[in-house]
């Protein structure tokens, strides 16, 4: 399995037999390949919950708390829309582990950006925050018909199709 991290990714992995399939975050098709399983989530600030019991606004947030990005492949497309919309961050680095950087956040020490999908389910420890612009997260898995005989072909697929569904 190979993970797309340019901004404009391919599918010559899959045409040079490098890969079984390919996770891309943008539609791409052609006459060889099959999109197996697509969809899409929005993005959220998450930070911990606040000991108030009123929910704090973006701007607050953005002010008060480091940002900590999680490097993915959306990521340059994230910031650049964040940019775009005229959204300052104080960015203080990026990390891949998820589970690394909702325990961060968990913590107080920092806020992040996810898809509303990556966000447990536990009102108690973090605060979701819509961001003042809409970004969304587009994701489809494509792989060659013949893919789908694989065991681990199918593991991954089904483990991807039992993602939670986020709001």
């Amino acid at each position: 399995m190979v993970h797309g991290s340019e901004q404009h990714p391919t599918l010559d992995v899959l045409r040079r037999e490098l890969a079984d399939i390919l996770i891309l975050p943008t539609t791409t098709l052609d006459e060889y390949h099959v999109e197996h399983v697509r969809w899409s989530d929005a993005y959220v600030l998450v930070a911990a919950r606040s000991r108030l019991l009123t929910p704090r606004p973006f701007h607050e947030l953005c002010e008060g708390v480091r940002y900590v990005s999680w490097r993915h492949a959306g990521v340059e497309r994230l910031h650049g829309q964040l940019a775009a919309a005229q959204v300052r961050l104080s960015h203080r680095g990026e990390l891949s582990c998820v589970a690394t950087l909702l325990d961060l956040v968990g913590k107080g020490q920092c806020m992040t950006i996810l898809p509303s999908r990556l966000v447990p389910d536990d009102g108690r420890l973090f605060e979701c925050v819509r961001l003042p612009v809409q970004v969304e997260r587009s994701i489809s898995v494509i792989a060659r018909p013949g893919s789908l005989l694989s065991n681990a072909a199918n593991e991954v697929i089904e483990v991807l199709k039992r993602l939670p569904v986020g709001d």
